[in-house]
């Protein structure tokens, strides 16, 4: 072949051979030649704010990203799995029982104490009367055991004006059936029991009436007053219109 020919023969180029790199799978060395200050680092992160990729890591640690892929790696597979809740033949997830709520006791008012009304003086239906006593007496003669029937007697004191109007009129009725004194003589105002009369006054002025022939259980008036119940004296009396003993 002539150097012409040589030189422009149209010979084809041979192509270059080009090497084709294959990436080599990126092999993780094990977690334990870590740095501990990293792995609770990142373990905090993944618990606050959930899994992380390797390239958060980088950026959040500032590390390299073959380190933050092992982090991320050893971090991500120690983080428990969410269990799913059981699925119903229906398909729709079942809800959680909501707590049982225990009722509220009602509060129990204790019922208010009603305030006691002391009770007011029975009065008596009187045997018919007898017979009054005259003789104008001044109202000196005094009566006693007036201090078991105070609320009769000041019953009867608050309902006039003692000043002005202090004139009463008394009922001596006979008890021949009173246990401790078969001559014992009650003293009555308006139908109230105020009293007794003293027990020798009473045997004489028992004797009295028997002598004028009256029996049974009999009933004289005479007149009465109030005394006390007020300043040093708190405690009612009665005055009768009696003969004094």
């Amino acid at each position: 072949m002539s150097w012409w020919k040589c030189i422009f023969s149209q010979h084809p180029r041979e192509q270059p051979t080009v090497a084709v790199l294959q990436p080599s799978p990126i092999t993780l060395a094990p977690a334990d030649d870590l740095e501990d200050d990293l792995l609770v680092k990142v373990r905090s992160l993944v618990a606050i704010s959930g899994p992380k990729t390797p390239y958060e890591l980088s950026r959040l640690l500032r590390i390299r990203h073959t380190t933050a892929a092992r982090l991320a790696e050893a971090t991500n597979a120690q983080r428990p799995q969410a269990t799913k809740a059981p699925i119903s033949d229906t398909g729709s997830r079942q809800p959680d029982a909501a707590p049982l709520k225990m009722a509220a006791e009602p509060l129990v008012q204790e019922p208010k104490k009603k305030r006691l009304k002391k009770a007011a003086p029975a009065k008596v239906n009187l045997p018919p009367l007898t017979g009054n006593i005259t003789g104008g007496h001044a109202c000196e003669f005094d009566v006693v055991g007036e201090s078991h029937y105070q609320p009769a007697l000041r019953k009867l004191r608050n309902g006039r004006h003692m000043a002005t109007d202090n004139d009463f009129v008394a009922d001596i009725v006979a008890e021949p059936d009173n246990p401790f004194d078969q001559n014992a003589c009650a003293v009555y105002i308006e139908g109230s029991k105020v009293g007794y009369l003293p027990r020798s006054a009473a045997a004489d002025f028992f004797q009295q009436i028997t002598d004028m022939g009256v029996t049974g259980i009999w009933r004289f008036q005479t007149k009465a007053k109030l005394t006390g119940g007020w300043g040093d004296r708190p405690m009612v009396g009665v005055l009768l219109g009696l003969p004094k003993s």
